[in-house]
């Protein structure tokens, strides 16, 4: 585990970053926190942090201030600005002392987490050259420079970007042979159970697959690998006639020698095949989509993409934007609306036409979505579900035969987390919070309200109010605001209203720019690429 230090002024923020990612199964656990530059320098000899995620504006000392003193004292340290200043000034400073990336407020999950994953890649590339291997550890560092798998990596996970891809010369020039007219890339990625070693132990047992997977196409193809962001193998093969015939049972080679010679399994994705170097960037990600068949079928398998993608395939159904909609009213606790919201949901997935594999898929995310809702409540699957005859969930849905069967054990699995969790209020706290949502759902759309009007509806002192909702709601009167104004927009765009001003005043916002912000951070998305996709 990597171990984080954020550094921030906004008390709320830094407790929302710490559980806004899944930090251990990124590979970080976070070590410490502080409110400014001064405090962060105090508990750096203590914490000995392997990233800092700092602020710039902050009191005392800023965030320029303390990075610089810190990279006085400490080179290895990585630094990840997360901050709302967007000027250059501040972005070129913070480089000049050796910032990895510069992330902006509000922040964006997928953004930080890659960001995240990059520096993880760069520590461990870092680290790798610091350790002194026998033999099998030689052989893993041996092949690719450092700077040839960030170029590769990099360009593979830059398909698309307006960034330039590496020209054949440049390629060559760093020892890069990829040579043929027709070129496919494969991914090979231990599977879960198998990643669960020490680090060292991971290192090697990489290592031997990277040296299984070269050898056996060797004879083959051309080929150059490297690993990816997410530490998987990428083969790009190259082939003068574009004749992949035999790939498939190489594979299968690859993976059953693995399985045979290092009681490791792998999973591999293979994408299509392309004519132009250029293209290789796109059998990569087809790779990536074949892999991702693993969580519905298992591990341990060869998975092919294929160019005939069904409709449910190429839109997805859990959209980030049906996932906040959903957490929301689980939070909120509304169960009519929620039973609504699943009633909709799968009958569009039927209306779609969606194949078994995308909705098991669906249902997957959908539980995630439960556990995340459990965990800010405090509650564990365990604690619901004590009489469940089915302790891996995951594995539950994949052996799910129909849609039916989906359907109902995962309004299930939502409706008992729901009651489980609000029904655990005491009586007279329930009461309040039942008559602070009434008094919100009355009067939301006063730009006015306040925390104070709403505490003396309910005859309560303001900060015991403000405790007592927290306390039982796992969130504030704010955030609780906010979402049921982001709900009761969504149902005007809903039902055709086009105007995002007046839906912001409707909803209690004088500012358009300011509710289309907090729209987006709820529901992934503007408010008028909402209303473009409804029309």
């Amino acid at each position: 585990m990597y171990k984080v230090l954020i550094v921030d002024d906004e008390f709320y923020f830094r407790q929302a970053l710490k559980i806004s990612l899944p930090w251990s199964e990124l590979g970080f656990q976070i070590a410490g926190e502080a409110k400014n530059g001064a405090e962060a320098l105090e508990l750096m000899p203590e914490v000995e942090p392997d990233v800092v995620l700092v602020d710039m504006n902050m009191p005392i000392m800023d965030g320029l201030e303390f990075i610089h003193k810190a990279k006085e004292r400490d080179q290895k340290t990585k630094f990840l600005v997360l901050s709302g200043h967007s000027e250059f000034a501040y972005a070129r400073q913070a480089v000049q002392l050796g910032v990895v990336n510069y992330v902006l407020k509000p922040i964006n999950e997928e953004e930080l987490q890659g960001s995240l994953l990059n520096i993880k890649e760069l520590i461990r590339s870092e680290r790798l050259g610091e350790l002194e291997l026998d033999d099998l550890r030689k052989q893993a560092s041996e092949g690719l420079s450092f700077m040839k798998e960030q170029v590769l990596s990099g360009w593979l996970r830059d398909s698309g970007s307006s960034r330039s891809r590496p020209q054949p010369d440049r390629l060559h020039d760093l020892g890069i042979p990829l040579e043929g007219l027709h070129y496919r890339a494969v991914v090979v990625d231990l599977d879960a159970d198998d990643q669960s070693h020490p680090d060292e132990g991971m290192r090697i047992h990489k290592a031997m697959v990277q040296e299984i997977a070269k050898r056996c196409m060797q004879s083959a193809y051309h080929s150059v690998s490297c690993q990816d962001q997410d530490g998987r193998l990428v083969l790009i093969l190259g082939e003068p006639e574009g004749s992949f015939n035999n790939l498939e049972t190489i594979c299968e080679r690859i993976r059953l020698t693995v399985q045979s010679d290092t009681a490791c399994t792998v999973t591999i994705g293979l994408g299509t095949g392309c004519d132009t170097i250029e293209s290789i960037p796109d059998s990569y990600k087809e790779a990536i989509m074949a892999l991702r068949h693993r969580f519905v079928w298992g591990g341990n398998k060869v998975f092919v993409h294929s160019s005939q993608v069904d409709p449910g395939t190429k839109a997805g159904l859990y959209s980030v934007e049906k996932r906040s909609g959903l957490l929301m009213l689980m939070r909120i606790g509304n169960i009519t609306e929620t039973e609504e919201w699943l009633v909709r949901f799968f009958r569009d997935a039927r209306d779609q036409k969606a194949s078994m594999e995308m909705l098991l898929l669906a249902g997957i995310e959908i539980v995630s979505t439960c556990l995340e809702f459990l965990a800010e409540a405090s509650q564990s699957f365990e604690d619901v579900f004590r009489d469940t005859t089915q302790p891996d969930m995951i594995q539950h849905v994949q052996r799910m035969k129909t849609f039916k069967e989906l359907d109902e054990w995962i309004h299930a699995l939502i409706l008992k987390a729901m009651d489980h969790v609000h029904s655990r209020k005491t009586n007279r706290a329930a009461k309040v919070i039942e008559e602070v949502k009434a008094y919100i759902s009355n009067h939301y759309g006063n730009e006015e309200l306040r925390i104070e009007d709403i505490a003396r509806s309910v005859h309560m002192n303001y900060n015991h109010l403000c405790f007592v909702f927290k306390k039982e709601t796992t969130f504030t009167i704010n955030d609780y605001l906010t979402e049921i104004r982001i709900i009761k927009a969504k149902e005007l765009f809903d039902q055709g209203e086009k105007v995002i001003q007046n839906v912001a005043n409707r909803v209690g916002y004088a500012d358009a720019n300011y509710f289309s912000k907090c729209f987006k951070k709820h529901m992934g998305i503007t408010p008028s690429k909402y209303v473009n996709q409804i029309q």
